[in-house]
């Protein structure tokens, strides 16, 4: 089990790095070949298409649970019924949303962007629906594969699928915005073949389906997607009300501007989280088996996760500038600063997975609804106000807020029902941790605002933040024993 997990874990950050790096290139070629107005205009008609999955948006939580289940007990016909059941759902609930979509389009464009911008987007549009419908099939096949822990699988087929998106993007980039949404068809037709080849491998049959009814599985699995179906719609609507709030307060290069930033800060975080992801089946082990360790469990979760998300997401809190310098050619204030505020909300978000992947784990989904409606809410809220008075920074800051609050509400949650203490979450030396990365943080946030004032020479900024940032990382090294004791523990697993 633990060297699967660890197999798992691996493939998992090396897919979401290969991935980054992928979306790094692409977004660096979209920006200066189509401009960041138009990268706006993709990314709000993306966004849409994320309505069609409101449906069955459930079904992916379902799928990993009751995979992992059958996996434990054995049970292969079970699990060819949850997938029978999870592609039928899945087809028919998304193609019937993205027919509302469709003719609802005209007037969802026109609020949100210009008219000459709106015309491109709705020509566009039904590329963008048939790539997400296939992609939202090609989950159900890749959740499977979470299910039965053979995430590895799913890691090698996105890192391929994010080299075909290159690719195709490259070839057809002299078509514009039409060629952003062909080739997102043929990376959607990639997956979904690709997702289905390797479970064919896995199984080692052809035979994944199963579809002689089983009512009584079939009431338990909708049951349980529904429950978390309240949550999992909160969760598609964070994008579209921060970008569509952008688009109206804003401008459409902020839409841009933002849609890199957070695809940046998005994808680093994801590093970290999809690791942490593996963990959901070995939970529900514990919860089957009837054992109590799954608090511990948590607790080591979360000293690691912070431990490890400190300086991997604060590295680019520090090289903001000189990131927007390499990826769009100058010190865009707008990216910039998006990167800082979304650095801080999804960092403090980070440390609420483990209460939240523990919570999945067994079962227990009201906290995490909780989490994603407030989430939503304060976003909603926050982004109105914050887009009145202060435009598009406003409207980025709105965002990071909501998901600082929500994220101590489903911590405090998550102890309050379990009687935990806080306590239990510190590790020796945590206190001289955070306070030297407050130190880092405020000594970046100066000299940042005064080095892109200035034409200093950045070559010479560059070699001096990483020596900064170097220095650091060896002082939290040595001052932190779990660093220590974590190395330790990787090298015995290596060498043992």
């Amino acid at each position: 089990m633990q060297n699967r997990l660890f197999i798992n874990a691996i493939s998992t950050i090396g897919q979401v790095i290969i991935s980054g790096l992928t979306y790094f290139f692409l977004y660096g070629i979209w920006i200066r070949e189509l401009g960041a107005k138009q990268l706006g205009v993709w990314s709000i008609v993306w966004t849409t298409t994320y309505f069609a999955a409101m449906a069955n948006s459930g079904v992916p939580v379902g799928i990993v649970k009751f995979i992992a289940e059958a996996h434990i007990q054995a049970d292969m016909a079970k699990a060819r019924s949850i997938i029978t059941m999870s592609i039928g759902i899945t087809a028919l609930l998304n193609f019937l949303i993205c027919i509302v979509l469709y003719f609802n389009a005209s007037w969802i464009f026109h609020f949100l962007i210009s008219s000459s911008e709106s015309a491109v987007a709705l020509q566009i549009f039904p590329y963008a629906l048939a790539a997400f419908w296939l992609l939202n099939i090609s989950n159900v096949f890749m959740f499977t594969l979470d299910g039965f822990q053979a995430n590895y699988l799913r890691s090698i087929l996105n890192i391929t699928a994010s080299f075909t998106l290159l690719i195709s993007s490259f070839l057809f980039l002299h078509k514009g915005l039409w060629g952003i949404a062909i080739a997102h068809i043929i990376y959607t037709l990639y997956i979904l073949l690709g997702s289905i080849a390797l479970l064919i491998y896995y199984l080692k049959t052809p035979f994944i389906l199963n579809l002689q009814a089983d009512k009584r599985l079939f009431s338990d699995f909708v049951k349980y997607s529904l429950k978390s179906q309240v949550g999992s719609i909160t969760t598609l609507l964070y994008d579209p009300i921060t970008k569509f709030f952008l688009a109206k307060y804003g401008s459409l290069d902020a839409v841009g501007f933002y849609e890199m930033a957070n695809r940046l800060v998005t994808q680093i975080r994801s590093i970290i989280v999809t690791a942490n992801q593996v963990m959901v089946p070995k939970i529900v082990e514990t919860s089957l088996n009837a054992t109590s360790h799954f608090q511990r469990l948590y607790a080591m979760m979360f000293k690691i996760l912070a431990i490890i998300s400190t300086p991997l997401l604060f590295f680019f809190f520090f090289f903001a500038p000189l990131i927007s310098l390499v990826w769009i050619g100058k010190v865009e204030p707008f990216f910039v600063l998006s990167i800082y505020t979304l650095i801080v909300g999804w960092y403090i978000n980070t440390l609420s997975v483990p209460a939240y992947i523990s919570n999945m784990g067994i079962g227990q989904l009201r906290q995490n609804i909780i989490q994603h409606i407030a989430t939503a809410s304060f976003n909603l809220a926050f982004g109105v106000i914050g887009g009145y008075f202060l435009a598009g920074y406003g409207v980025v800051s709105a965002w990071s807020l909501s998901l600082i609050i929500s994220s101590g509400i489903l911590i405090y949650l998550f102890h309050q029902k379990n009687h935990l203490s806080l306590s239990i979450l510190r590790f020796e030396g945590d206190r001289n941790f955070f306070i030297s990365l407050l130190i880092l943080i405020v000594a970046a946030c100066f000299s940042n605002y005064f080095l892109a004032e200035s034409s200093t020479t950045w070559v010479l900024v560059f070699v001096c933040y990483s020596l900064i940032y170097a220095g650091w990382l060896v002082w939290i090294f040595k001052n932190t024993p779990l660093l220590l004791e974590m190395r330790l523990r990787f090298a015995n697993f290596l060498f043992k």
